[in-house]
């Protein structure tokens, strides 16, 4: 019984880190966003995509940390 939850454990696991279900790939969200543009805020909004980007990348890392 054990070693069928760990599998489907991993396999829901290697679906998410693949991407598709309910999250959309890291290349299809900035497809449309010209490179010299990902690194600038539009105007009147308080964060380029790169920051949000980074904002994400730092609080996964603090998820993972917590969860070791």
């Amino acid at each position: 019984m054990k070693l069928d939850s760990d599998r489907s454990l991993r396999q829901h696991l290697v679906d998410l880190l693949k991407g598709g279900n309910a999250h959309v790939k890291f290349d299809q969200v900035i497809d449309g966003i010209p490179l010299k543009l990902r690194g600038q805020k539009p105007p009147g909004l308080p964060h380029s995509p790169w920051m949000l980007l980074e904002h994400l990348r730092i609080a996964q890392r603090d998820i993972l940390e917590f969860s070791r």
